[in-house]
């Protein structure tokens, strides 16, 4: 099975990087859920972070992790 984004920022955390200081923010809140079934998995997360009103900052590093966690899905396929 597939991991999720969220369980794959789960193991940045550690990291000294935009990627590891977004991985331990999100890490503080519940894995966010699609309100609707037919939606993105990049669209859901960056919904969710308008909602929670993120800095462009946290937004550029949230851009950054998900084509990395791209990138790993892609390896495992």
């Amino acid at each position: 099975m597939m991991e999720s984004f969220y369980q794959w920022l789960q193991y940045q955390t550690e990291r000294e990087d935009a990627v590891g200081d977004f991985a331990y923010t999100v890490g503080q809140f519940d894995e966010p859920t699609p309100a609707r079934k037919k939606i993105s998995g990049h669209m859901l997360w960056a919904t969710w972070l308008v909602d929670k009103k993120a800095t462009a900052d946290l937004i550029e590093a949230f851009n950054q992790a998900w084509r990395e966690y791209q990138s790993h899905v892609e390896t495992l396929a």
